[in-house]
């Protein structure tokens, strides 16, 4: 929840980080999704980017997020993509 904080830089009240938080931890945890800090971090930038731009149904956020993170978020994606995801979110 504290790099959620972090990264909605206190512009969402702690309902709406709950909402974000839970569709963070329902895509994060699938057996698919690539768990590391780059994929993580730009995961958590765009679910918070859709909240702020309107898309703050708990249920259409949910099933926006899990067709994006199937889509680029994958544990299989190209080492292209991998370096791409690295170079923007990772952290060293």
């Amino acid at each position: 929840m504290e790099q959620l904080k972090r990264l909605a830089q206190g512009k969402l009240s702690p309902s709406e980080l709950e909402i974000i938080k839970q569709v963070f931890n329902m895509a994060t945890t699938q057996s698919w999704f690539d768990d590391n800090d780059y994929s993580r971090e730009g995961f958590a930038v765009g679910l918070i980017d859709l909240f702020r731009c309107g898309i703050v149904n708990p249920m259409q956020l949910e099933k926006i997020a899990m067709f994006w993170a199937l889509s680029d978020f994958p544990q299989d994606m190209s080492s292209v993509q991998r370096a791409k995801l690295s170079s923007l979110y990772g952290r060293g």
